[in-house]
């Protein structure tokens, strides 16, 4: 009877072992698949942004690249969420839209901690994030094009005051100037619904 009951309790053990590695395996592929998906669905958006900011600058300047981003680039992300079943976001400690403003500890303490791993010199990649109801993927955002000055470096630098005067006319409470470039900027979020 004794060496019974040791054999059952040694199979369900085991069978429990056996389910807990093929969650992981699971999540581990979920991750895999998300980190492709996300990172497709942020090339497609930063691409389609830039572009439109590229033209709008081109058409009528910096001035009236800031009107395009306060009136447009939110029709865009929507427009491209919809296309791909997801919600596209862009977060940051130092936001000009307050709508990019983190909205939970979590998002801002990984924004600081993206940020802390810059600074000490090392590299920081995307990040797939499985949840009980949704998938989340986070990819940092860095300064790397020097068009992405003219609003966001330096005031009297590479920011005109024209430029600068347009922005707080737009953005009262605007907090993403003074960067240089390769600086870190933020992050996109893509929320994915299971």
């Amino acid at each position: 009877m004794r060496s019974l009951t040791c054999l059952l309790i040694i199979l369900m053990i085991s069978s429990c072992g056996v389910r807990e590695e093929k969650a992981t395996q699971r999540e581990e592929s979920l991750k895999k698949e998300y980190l492709q998906k996300g990172g497709e669905i942020v090339n497609l958006s930063q691409s389609e942004l830039l572009k439109n900011v590229s033209i709008a600058t081109k058409t009528g300047g910096p001035g009236y690249a800031i009107d395009f981003c306060n009136l447009r680039a939110m029709e865009i992300k929507d427009s491209l969420s919809r296309l791909n079943n997801c919600q596209i976001q862009r977060i940051a400690l130092k936001y000009r839209n307050p709508l990019d403003k983190p909205q939970s500890k979590k998002e801002e303490d990984l924004l600081r901690q993206y940020q802390l791993t810059v600074q000490r010199g090392d590299s920081i990649k995307p990040e797939v994030y499985v949840l009980e109801d949704r998938i989340e993927y986070y990819q940092p955002i860095f300064i790397n094009k020097g068009a992405c000055l003219i609003c966001h470096g330096v005031p009297g630098t590479q920011v005109t005051d024209e430029t600068l005067e347009k922005i707080m006319a737009r953005y009262p409470n605007d907090l993403a100037t003074g960067f240089s470039m390769n600086d870190f900027r933020g992050a996109w979020k893509i929320t994915f619904m299971k």
